[in-house]
């Protein structure tokens, strides 16, 4: 008898720990690259600073690019095991290749765990999925992944430094794979919020999670407040306007886009037990107009309100 046998949610929760490991991990790296670039902004303009002061940050991410490659893989990966997810929902028995050849012996009790076969191999899952799927997998998301795979292949098996790779790739592909492949979940950065906070005790209780000030809900919303300015800042104009339904400012726009902090956001972060105003500084505000809608929206929670929002402490109209 075979034994072990996995189950979608198997599949889907294992991809879902790996993807969000590429995400946290880019995301920090993206966030202190910005850091750098506001304060050697602030240096080049103030009278009190020199050349001198300027950080180099020519090298940041060819210094990173080894833990690029490694998000990539771990995207690949996550991806790999969605597919295998909606496989097995289907029948677990889909995925093992070359059963009656390569049987595997089983053990005293004449069971033979799952794991013990071979399975079908990455560039076949598409290919199964949409023979034996009541809806197949659209053509634009195969096209993608192929992209994608023969991608990492040039990263991993060659030594083309043309090819590079930058901390955009990084926040694209994952969204891009969240959207095709989860169209149940929430967008993505509220999905990323809801596993930053279940997993922020680390798998350690010290007792004080049951607190709300302390706990996951609220220590999160900050924090991944923070992730997102990073991928934002990381990525083009037209990724984020796609991607994030948010429209990215620069210095150079003469007509920037209006923006305002979300309040429903910070009545979540003020709880927090060591909360300052001044730590939103340090992130975008969520909330812009949308034409379409004719509402203010947060690109963050999706809070809609119909009236202009006014400062964050001050009382809405």
């Amino acid at each position: 008898m075979i034994i072990d046998i996995p189950t979608k949610s198997d599949f889907y929760t294992m991809a879902d720990h790996i993807v969000n490991e590429a995400w946290e991990k880019i995301a920090d790296l993206a966030y202190d690259y910005r850091e750098f670039d506001i304060w050697n902004d602030f240096y080049k303009e103030s009278e009190y600073f020199s050349e001198s002061d300027v950080r180099n940050t020519d090298h940041y991410w060819l210094f990173a690019r080894p833990k690029l490659i490694t998000a990539f893989n771990l995207i690949l990966q996550s991806i790999e095991f969605r597919l295998k997810g909606l496989i097995v929902e289907i029948s677990p028995y889909l995925l093992i290749t070359n059963a009656t050849r390569n049987m595997p012996k089983a053990d005293s009790d004449g069971n033979i765990s799952f794991s013990e076969f071979h399975t079908l191999d990455s560039q076949d899952l598409i290919r199964v999925h949409n023979t034996f799927a009541s809806k197949a997998l659209p053509d634009q998301f195969t096209t993608w992944f192929n992209s994608i795979r023969n991608l990492r292949n040039r990263f991993m098996h060659s030594v083309d430094n043309k090819t590079d790779i930058m901390p955009h790739l990084i926040f694209t592909s994952i969204i891009q794979a969240h959207n095709y492949l989860n169209p149940e979940s929430a967008h993505w950065i509220w999905h990323r919020y809801k596993y930053r906070a279940t997993h922020a005790s680390g798998g350690v209780n010290v007792g004080i999670e049951e607190d709300e000030e302390f706990s996951g809900i609220v220590w999160s919303m900050l924090q991944t407040h923070y992730e997102f300015t990073a991928a934002i800042s990381a990525c083009s104009k037209e990724s984020v306007r796609e991607l994030f339904g948010y429209t990215k400012n620069d210095a150079k726009d003469n007509n920037p886009k209006e923006s305002f902090y979300c309040k429903k956001c910070v009545s979540v972060m003020e709880k927090g037990w060591n909360f300052d105003d001044k730590h939103l500084d340090g992130a975008l505000e969520t909330v812009q107009y949308h034409r379409g809608k004719k509402m203010y929206i947060c690109a963050f929670c999706l809070d809609e309100q119909k009236t202009k929002p006014r400062g964050i402490w001050e009382e809405d109209d």
